[in-house]
């Protein structure tokens, strides 16, 4: 009988340790029609409503969830998604009270008069690549 090297235990065939970088994920960004899309939009705002956290700790999360992230953040067509460090702030144009955030959030209790504005899509893409990466289940949800 064998002993396993990660457990001690005694098993037919030993556990098998698993590369720390074999295991890391690949995160595709929303095309543009997909984040400008009503339903998108109400059910991102839902979502970000039920983290619970206030209009100025998302940018925060937001943050520490893709700047922390391990994987590999890809466009649709496979091509490499950079972002740069200052891209949050960018997107909410220097406004360090995020006040669109919380007429944002109460998107997910009304329905939407018209479409999605374009000059949101950034704040849009920020917030739906941080749900991809750190809830991928209810990101699949809000996708639909």
């Amino acid at each position: 009988m064998t002993t396993c090297l990660r457990c001690g235990r005694d098993v037919c065939k030993p556990c098998v340790f698993k590369p720390a970088n074999d295991n890391k994920r690949v995160v595709i960004v929303a095309r543009d029609d997909e984040l400008l899309r009503r339903s998108h939009v109400q059910r991102l705002a839902t979502a970000t409503r039920a983290l619970g956290l206030s209009r100025r700790e998302i940018p925060n999360w937001m943050a520490d969830v893709i700047f922390g992230f391990k994987g590999k953040i890809v466009w649709s067509g496979g091509k490499e998604f950079l972002i740069h460090d200052e891209a949050i702030d960018t997107a909410y144009n220097d406004d360090g009270s995020f006040r669109w955030l919380s007429d944002f959030m109460y998107f997910g209790e009304r329905e939407l008069r018209q479409s999605p504005q374009f000059r949101t899509l950034h704040r849009l893409r920020l917030i739906d690549l941080a749900f991809r990466i750190a809830y991928p289940e209810r990101a699949a949800f809000i996708a639909r």
